[in-house]
């Protein structure tokens, strides 16, 4: 018996240092995920402006961004720099789109959104992305003339991509986003090419209100319950939660459901309408840099599924519509 005890002395051993690099990883990957939720949190209590690049397929946008933040009240003022001229306001759930061309202001409550450089869908987003990514960290780089640690999340399927953030390393905003297809192409990147986070602050800031000349258009949008709807969409589906669903209301015969869904981090949209006589219908799926669509006619419905998201998750979407009648 003696002669064995090396081997199970080194047996023991080496099942120790695998269980203590287990641990390690685990606790290095807890650290990095922590990163991720401050930098959600840093993009709501900071303030900060700066000029935004955005580069989605072919396009690219600049912005500049202005990000307010007081005791429980965040405003917002992202400004379009080149194309034509537009402005968003947003003040907490209140959103304005001003388009100084035409003269008209364009009003809607934000239910469901997520905008750089916040980072999760939602206050509960962290929950499921441990199951859904690895993450793990790549060498720093710089950012807008800044330090920023590089965070890389991989999904652990096919039904979304890749993200790597750019998290500035005093402030811990996120300075930079970028997706990435199974492919290893970038899809869509947004950034900041500079930044301040010592603004000039707004005094009194609040939403526009129409001048002489100056039209206004608020779209009524409303929370339904399942009670409402003539189908059912799951509530958790493939890794993706349901939100909520609102009807946008165009007119009285022209209704709009949107449902949407989040992994956390990737969000899609899930559009139901009647069909109507001028509606054209996609032959193919359609995209725009890490944006897609595909859409198909489902009875007398038009269904059509929007986001971040590759084209096999589109198509699931499509399938997970279950009538109650047509």
């Amino acid at each position: 018996m003696k002669m064995y005890r090396p081997f199970h002395f080194a047996k023991h051993f080496a099942t120790g240092v695998l269980l203590a690099s287990v641990a390690l990883t685990a606790q290095a990957d807890q650290s990095l995920w922590s990163l991720v939720w401050a930098s959600h949190d840093q993009a709501k209590f900071l303030s900060y402006s700066g000029l935004l690049i955005t580069e989605s397929g072919k396009h690219s946008q600049t912005s500049k961004l202005l990000h307010q933040a007081t005791a429980g009240s965040e405003f917002e003022v992202l400004e379009r720099l080149d194309g034509q001229p537009a402005k968003w306001i947003r003040h907490n759930d209140q959103i304005q789109c001003v388009i100084p061309d035409r003269k008209m202001i364009l009003t809607e409550r934000r239910h469901t959104s997520i905008a750089f450089p916040r980072v999760l869908a939602g206050a509960d987003g962290s929950n499921s992305l441990e199951k859904l990514y690895t993450i793990s960290e790549m060498p720093g780089r710089r950012v807008a003339g800044r330090a920023v640690r590089v965070l890389k999340l991989t999904p652990k399927d096919d039904l979304r991509y890749e993200y790597r953030l750019y998290v500035d390393r005093e402030k811990k905003l996120l300075m930079r986003s970028e997706l990435y297809s199974p492919q290893g192409e970038v899809l869509e990147n947004v950034g900041f090419k500079e930044i301040s986070f010592e603004p000039a602050m707004i005094e009194n800031p609040s939403l526009v209100k129409a001048g002489p000349g100056w039209r206004t258009n608020s779209t009524e949008v409303r929370t339904l319950t399942s009670d409402e709807l003539s189908y059912d969409l799951p509530d958790l589906a493939f890794g993706f939660k349901k939100a909520d669903t609102v009807c946008r209301v165009k007119s009285k015969d022209d209704q709009i459901h949107q449902t949407v869904y989040s992994d956390g981090l990737s969000t899609l949209s899930v559009f139901i309408q009647k069909v109507q006589a001028n509606h054209s219908m996609p032959q193919v799926p359609m995209s725009h840099g890490a944006v897609m669509s595909k859409s198909e006619t489902q009875g007398q419905h038009l269904v059509t599924v929007l986001g971040e998201v590759p084209e096999k998750t589109l198509g699931l979407f499509l399938k997970s519509v279950r009538w109650k009648s047509q």
